[in-house]
């Protein structure tokens, strides 16, 4: 067969796959396996490019020029669209800070780098995630950076006629395989990284071939494969959530399902009379545009309500990248894509890089924000004072750095909470009453002090108490080891801490826990340091900066500072800072508490004369902590004259 035709049943699967993203990102709890629904597009993708290049290919009619320019037919009249929509509203509705960011990623998604920059700055699970309106064009990314690759190397295999089947299924093992091993021991670049994806891209590939080679789509065995690959799918959607490492193992479920109701073929029953109706095809022939459209929306209704939106809002939002997506598909990206001008690849190449080249100068800040209320300065100016590291090199799982004298050493273990106090420990050190005294910070976000304290996520939790027993026991001039974390973070469901492997949010375990926490500490004392736990501070979405900014879609902004009750902080931590509390004194540590400094009467303090007291919602600014925090100086430099 000389060519393998249109499937409308497989319009009709990205269908599915888009609505499944789509319910996730706006309704996570109502579809916590949504995000699959890219590794259904990624199947899909192999299938179909790989199929038009081994006709091409076989033809011997191949060209890079011509494939690629079908590419940019393909993706940049609706990208392009998105991309200028989003930086034009984005200088309507965004903070200079945020509008630099914004810069940022359009820069990164118009050399399709956007999955190597989430590497670097989080995860995808991450509520900064929503955030960040570009987020979703990491998929793009890992798309083309295949199609970069894979081309090349199906044409060398055909030109020196090496067995396509083997050296693909070796490829795909190989991909599969350190997708395993990083699914355990870094997820986050196992997600958004092409290495570890490419294996969903080749399976459809091999698909296609298969395909390719019978000359027809048809199995005698569709019957079964069709009802099948759903019920994998839809496992996937359901059953599968963020909180363990992904993809691993668990993409079998939406890239088997999606092979097997590909293979099928177009003549089984469910790829005939489900996703071959016309409704269901419509969504996908738009699925592209409505994919790129959804997550800005959804994004720039998450920077204005918050993390939880009204449900009313949500769907509005949904309704809009409905609207933009399908005025997209009919009045740009079906006119460009068959558009016989010569001058279309140029012009979308064209623009496509504009679109990057004015995102790198408002990353920059050569192209400037539009300029905000005096008012609102303050709370931009708290949200930019974040360097809580000071400049200290951050590298590895676990952080270890020296400042001060060569002197006795005091010891400060913990999470970004402890780091979150430098600025403090760097203008103490600089004092004539710290003498020679150094400071070590043993520290990794996210991580508490805890001894054997594990996060399917988190994956350096095991290597912060190795690294300060090290530390400890190569340098004998410590003579103190200060204790510091937002404690109450690890005991609540949501973040997935585990005990001994098993979840810390049970009241037992936490019992365990803290018993260890208690061993260690005596291990110090009675090996003669002097230990302090220093207790956390109140944190949440109302001491963020940004939720003290009351906006609205159309750019206004104005400062609308609510104190929190202290009553409802010491409700919400649910007793963890008593227990931590105790637990330290019982084993003979000092502890102290930041609480007395961080209020005023029965209310949490926000703000103060110089604006807010954090950058976000559990860390003070550094600004604040150097001249304020002074609580910790007793911690830090013991026996002060």
């Amino acid at each position: 067969m000389s060519r393998l035709r249109y499937r409308a049943d497989v319009d009709g699967l990205r269908a599915l796959a888009v609505l499944g993203v789509i319910a996730f990102h706006a309704a996570p709890d109502f579809l916590p396996g949504g995000f699959t629904g890219v590794d259904i597009f990624f199947v899909i993708s192999g299938y179909l490019i790989s199929g038009i290049l081994y006709r091409s290919v076989t033809g011997g009619h191949f060209s890079f020029r011509e494939f690629y320019a079908r590419r940019i037919r393909r993706l940049f009249p609706a990208l392009v669209t998105m991309l200028v929509l989003t930086l034009a509203y984005g200088w309507v509705l965004l903070l200079p800070d945020e509008f630099r960011r914004l810069g940022k990623q359009v820069a990164a998604g118009t050399v399709f780098l956007q999955n190597f920059v989430l590497w670097q700055e989080s995860g995808y699970f991450d509520v900064s995630a929503n955030l960040k309106p570009l987020l979703h064009l990491w998929s793009l990314a890992v798309e083309e950076q295949f199609y970069i690759l894979f081309p090349p190397v199906m044409i060398l295999l055909w030109k020196k006629r090496l067995p396509f089947v083997p050296v693909i299924g070796v490829l795909l093992i190989g991909s599969f395989v350190l997708n395993l091993v990083m699914s355990h021991q870094d997820p986050v670049p196992d997600f958004f990284l092409t290495p570890y994806r490419s294996w969903e891209f080749l399976a459809g590939a091999l698909l296609a071939w298969h395909h390719f080679g019978k000359g027809h789509e048809e199995d005698r065995h569709g019957f079964w494969m069709a009802p099948l690959g759903v019920i994998l799918m839809v496992l996937g959607l359901m059953l599968l959530h963020p909180g363990r490492p992904y993809p691993g193992w668990r993409a079998l479920l939406p890239v088997g399902g999606s092979l097997l109701v590909i293979g099928a073929g177009p003549s089984s029953w469910i790829n005939r009379h489900l996703l071959s109706q016309r409704p269901v095809v419509l969504i996908g022939l738009v699925s592209y545009p409505l994919y790129l459209f959804h997550w800005p929306l959804l994004s720039f209704l998450h920077i204005v309500r918050g993390t939880h939106p009204p449900a009313h809002e949500t769907i509005s939002a949904l309704l809009l990248a409905t609207i933009l997506a399908v005025a997209t598909y009919l009045l740009v990206e079906k006119p460009l894509r068959h558009h016989p001008s010569r001058l279309t690849i140029p012009a979308l190449l064209i623009l496509f890089l504009l679109c990057g080249a004015v995102g790198a100068l408002v990353w920059n800040g050569i192209l400037p924000a539009r300029p905000i209320p005096a008012e609102v300065s303050r709370i931009r100016e708290a949200l930019a004072d974040n360097d809580i590291m000071e400049g200290l090199p951050q590298s590895g799982r676990v952080w270890i750095n020296r400042i001060g004298g060569s002197g006795p050493q005091t010891l400060l273990l913990g999470d970004s909470n402890a780091q979150m106090y430098i600025a403090r420990i760097k203008k103490l050190l600089e004092t004539s009453s710290a003498g020679n005294r150094g400071v070590v910070l043993v520290t990794a976000g996210g991580v508490p002090p805890f001894p054997d304290i594990g996060n399917s996520v988190k994956k350096n939790c095991p290597f912060l108490i190795p690294s300060f027993k090290q530390v400890l026991a190569a340098d004998p001039r410590v003579d103190r080891v200060v204790l510091a974390a937002l404690w109450n973070q690890y005991f609540f469901k949501g973040y997935g801490y585990l005990y001994k492997d098993e979840p810390l949010s049970r009241p037992e375990v936490r019992k365990k826990a803290l018993e260890a926490f208690s061993g260690m500490i005596r291990e110090l004392v009675a090996s003669g340091k002097s230990v302090v736990v220093v207790l956390d501070i109140p944190f949440g979405e109302k001491f963020d900066p940004k939720g003290m900014l009351g906006r609205n879609f159309f750019g206004r902004c104005r400062v609308t500072a609510d104190a929190p009750p202290l009553e409802n902080y010491l409700q919400e931590s649910g007793g963890i800072r008593d227990e931590i509390a105790t637990a330290a004194r019982s084993a003979g540590a000092t502890v102290v508490d930041p609480l007395p400094f961080l209020i005023q009467g029965e209310r949490c303090m926000i703000m103060d004369g110089d604006g807010p007291l954090r950058f976000d919602q559990g860390h003070l600014r550094p600004g604040f902590v150097r001249s304020k925090a002074t609580w910790i100086d007793d911690a830090i430099l013991p026996h002060r004259p």
